[in-house]
């Protein structure tokens, strides 16, 4: 067995802005030194940022879970414990080498199968293009026959986050194996998960704002002196083949209690790069630990989730399932059911449930009485969503989310429903204002002599999707600009002016693009159908959710 090299806590591997804008990469250890000259990751995709990221969490809760409100509150003003993290990084050095030793980072050290075959680097970079789908063609060519180190470190984190599901190779050693292959366990553990991340002004501030009590809502803290409590790399034994299914509500898994800093660090695969420090030509890519998404709300403190009525029937209890982003879908729309607001439905217990559950690190901050903490805490959130839709199957990459919110914490405080359930309520009339341009575009497409099924269907999306475009910054700006002294109704007020302008701006600007067949009008089948008919249905519609009296010049608070 070759001697250990390229050390992952000395070697730049993790690219990063700093606070003043430059790019560059650094190891771990320089990466804890220069938290306050850091502001954020900046890795090739939003998947590998937030993937690495988690790993540097995952250290801060082996050194310095906080008990308590209190203790975070403490640990707020002193600031990230990064010398813990860096004397901890030093105490399991050995760990941390990418090639060589008997403990490769995150890998198995003598990973093989029968044939002793080894698959091309695409089958860990997301970003190869795809015959079929060239959704992340930021690598072409012969930029994925070989990576560097720092390419390869990062994308093997990736590829334990997020690596898809489908067949993979069968490794010498796993039962589990049937004719050298490992079938599907479904994808690595964060695609199951609608992630959202708190930002800070530094990477500092940020990692704090991450680090809450283990007993946050529901969450079930784990003895950390277990290697189930552990981070993945702390185990006594070199990983092996062998794999199991962690699967909580799994009748055929083996539940185990997880600690925050083991689910941060989760194997979904068994990885071996095959190269070394002067490059990395290939990869053996078998299946992993599995883990279902049913329930794991108990233990992950980073998704959003929401009531599944299918999988409570199947398992007769309550069960919370991940929350994904859709693609395409700003996250402020997904607001109804993330803030505080209590949402409920009918569970299959006959009783109301709670249909969404933010993230438990949500959950915290909106709790936290943030008056009692001496050094300032933040007048706005920044929150950072990031999740991935997968082909059929779950077996490819369609689709990378990405989005971030700025909330003025007026919105974030469980003492302020009122505030939280207006917003929410406005991000529904939203919607609604939204379906209403969608039916007048619809309507003029008909008029101007569309028929047959699907008649008007593409209008309708495309100015919907203007409609969204055109509100987008607006609404943003709102939700920054909340005041926790004003009323909920004034806060929705100020918001609904500029809705029911943008409304009349793209109904303008649907009718001057009409032709001249859509002036006149046809029968539709439906009954008759002009550019007048159609405006008079859409400002009958708008006002009835917009009346007049609230919209008029009151003044900005």
């Amino acid at each position: 067995m070759k001697n250990p090299e390229y050390n992952l806590l000395d070697e730049p591997w993790i690219p990063v802005r700093l606070v003043d804008g430059t790019i560059t990469d650094v190891g771990l250890l320089e990466l804890l030194r220069r938290t306050t000259d850091i502001a954020d990751l900046a890795c090739e995709l939003p998947t590998q940022s937030i993937a690495i990221q988690r790993l540097i969490l995952a250290i801060a809760y082996r050194v310095a879970t906080p008990r308590d409100t209190r203790d975070w509150a403490r640990q707020w003003g002193d600031g990230a414990p990064t010398e813990q993290m860096i004397e901890y990084l030093e105490r399991w050095r050995e760990r941390f080498y990418l090639f060589g030793g008997r403990f490769p980072f995150m890998q198995v050290a003598d990973l093989h199968t029968e044939k002793d075959e080894e698959k091309t680097l695409d089958a860990v970079v997301a970003c190869v293009p795809k015959e079929e789908k060239r959704l992340f063609s930021t690598r072409q060519g012969s930029g994925v026959a070989q990576l560097s180190p720092s390419d390869a470190a990062r994308w093997l984190v990736h590829a334990q986050a997020y690596d898809p599901s489908g067949i993979r190779s069968g490794a010498v050693g796993d039962p589990q194996v049937r004719g050298g292959k490992g079938f599907p366990i479904g994808p690595a553990w964060c695609g199951h998960l609608g992630l959202v991340w708190l930002k800070g002004q530094d990477l500092d501030e940020t990692l704090v704002l991450n680090l809450i009590p283990a007993s946050t809502a529901e969450l079930r803290g784990v003895d950390s002196s277990t290697e189930w409590g552990a981070c993945s790399w702390e185990v006594s034994e070199p990983e092996t083949s062998l794999r199991g299914d962690y699967s909580l509500l799994d009748p055929a898994g083996t539940p185990k209690e997880l600690s925050i800093p083991r689910l941060l660090t989760w194997h979904s695969r068994r990885i071996r790069l095959v190269g070394d420090s002067s490059g990395v030509t290939g990869v053996v890519l078998a299946q992993g630990d599995k883990l279902a998404p049913q329930e794991m709300r108990l233990y992950e403190p980073q998704s959003l989730w929401r009531y599944s009525t299918p999988q409570s029937k199947k398992f007769k209890t309550d069960v919370y399932m991940p929350r994904k982003f859709e693609a395409g879908r700003a996250l402020w729309r997904n607001l109804p059911g993330t803030l505080p607001t209590v949402i409920t439905v009918q569970g299959v217990d006959k009783q109301p449930k709670r249909e969404f559950l933010p993230s438990a690190t949500l959950s915290f901050h909106y709790q936290l009485d943030n008056a009692s903490i001496q050094t300032s805490y933040p007048k706005v959130m920044r929150i950072q969503a990031v999740g991935v839709t997968y082909g059929p199957q779950e077996s490819t990459f369609e689709d990378i989310y990405s989005d971030e919110l700025t909330l003025s914490v007026a919105v974030m405080r469980v003492e302020r429903e009122d505030l939280s359930a207006e917003i929410d309520r406005q991000v529904r009339l939203t919607e609604d204002v939204a379906r209403d341009v969608g039916t007048l575009a619809a309507n003029l497409a008909r008029a101007a002599g569309e028929s047959g099924d699907g008649a008007g269907d593409g209008a309708r999306d495309r100015a919907k999707e203007l409609f969204f475009s055109a509100v987008d910054n607006d609404f943003r700006a709102w939700l920054t600009q909340v005041d926790g002294l004003e009323s909920a109704r004034d806060v929705g007020r100020r918001w609904e002016r500029t809705l029911r302008q943008h409304a009349t701006d793209i109904q303008t600007e649907l009718v001057r693009g009409a032709s001249s067949s859509a002036i006149i009008g046809r029968d539709t089948g439906r009954g008759y159908m002009n550019v007048g008919i159609a405006e008079n249905y859409f400002r009958a519609a708008l006002n009835k959710r917009l009346p007049v009296h609230n919209t008029n010049q009151e003044g900005t608070k």
